[in-house]
C-alpha cells in the first residue's frame, strides 16, 4: 500500500506561521513548572511492562510501582492497569502502551501549538535540488504495491491504541498529539484508516477544521471501506460549508 503524505492546505501554513512564535513562549513558560510528577500503577492484571527514558530495557510494573513523567507503559494480552497521578487517571486496556507524560490535559490552544510543532518536525526537507525528501521518514515508495500488514502487537498499534483510551479517559487532546507523534515515528501506522477518522473526528469535535480538513483530504487518499469513505466525503463537506461561510 501506498504510504501518503500530508495534503497542502493554505490555510494551515498560515496558522502554523501564527503560532511558530507562541511555541517557544509557551516553551519557556512551561520550563520552570516542569517538576517531576510521580504516578502510581494500581489494579495490575497479566502482563504490564515500563521503560524509561532512553533505556532499552522494559522492568515489570506492580502494584503500587511509582512511574515517572519520561516512562513508558506497555500491556501484553489479556491486560490491564490504572495509572494515576497528578490528579490525573487513565485505564489501560490490553495490548496498548502509553507514556506517562500524554496523561494529562491540554487546552485546545495548546493543542494547536502542538500541531504545529508536529508538522515542523514533519516538514520535508530540501535535498539540495529544490525538492522536497520525505525518504527519511518513510523510504523511498516504501509499501508500494503491498499490502499492509498489522498485527495487534506490532508497538506503533499498541500506541495507537493508547491513544484511543487517552481519549476514553478524556484526554482527548493529548491523544491527538500522541497519534500524530505516533504516525511520524511508526509511518505504517498512519496507512490505517479506523485510527486517522477517530483522532481527525476529535479535531472537528473541537473545531479545528482546518486541521481536520488537513486530516479528512489525506485519509481520503487510503484504501477505505465504503462506510470509512462515506463518513470521510460526509465530513469533509460538513467542513467546507463550515469555512465557507466563516
Amino acid at each position: 500500500m501506498l504510504n501518503v503524505e500530508r495534503s497542502e492546505i493554505p490555510t494551515f501554513g498560515k496558522m502554523k506561521s501564527r503560532y511558530v512564535g507562541k511555541i517557544f513562549l509557551i516553551l519557556l513558560l512551561l520550563v520552570p513548572s516542569i517538576v517531576a510528577q510521580d504516578f502510581k500503577a494500581t489494579n495490575v492484571k497479566g502482563n504490564i511492562k515500563y521503560q524509561s527514558g532512553t533505556s532499552e530495557v522494559w522492568a515489570e510494573v506492580k502494584e503500587g510501582t511509582i512511574l515517572r513523567l519520561d516512562d513508558f507503559v506497555s500491556t501484553g494480552e489479556k491486560s490491564s492497569v490504572q495509572i494515576k497521578g497528578a490528579g490525573n487517571i487513565i485505564s489501560l486496556g490490553e495490548f496498548s502502551a502509553v507514556s506517562v507524560a500524554s496523561i494529562k490535559t491540554m487546552s485546545t490552544d495548546e493543542l494547536l501549538l502542538a500541531l504545529a510543532m508536529e508538522d515542523m518536525i514533519n516538514a520535508p526537507k530540501s535535498n539540495g535540488k529544490n525538492k522536497s525528501s520525505n525518504t527519511a521518514a518513510y523510504g523511498d515508495n516504501e509499501g508500494q504495491g503491498k499490502t499492509l500488514t498489522v498485527k495487534k502487537d506490532d508497538f506503533g498499534i499498541k500506541r495507537l491504541n493508547g491513544a484511543m483510551q487517552l481519549a476514553k479517559n478524556g484526554f482527548k487532546e493529548s491523544s491527538v498529539v500522541f497519534a500524530k507523534e505516533t504516525y511520524r515515528k511508526y509511518p505504517d501506522s498512519k496507512q490505517i484508516a479506523s485510527f486517522r477518522i477517530f483522532f481527525a473526528d476529535i479535531l472537528f469535535e473541537k473545531g479545528l477544521y482546518e486541521e481536520a480538513l488537513g486530516d479528512y483530504l489525506d485519509i481520503a487518499k487510503l484504501d477505505l471501506s465504503k462506510e470509512e469513505k462515506s463518513k470521510v466525503d460526509s465530513q469533509t463537506q460538513s467542513i467546507n460549508k463550515i469555512l465557507l461561510n466563516n
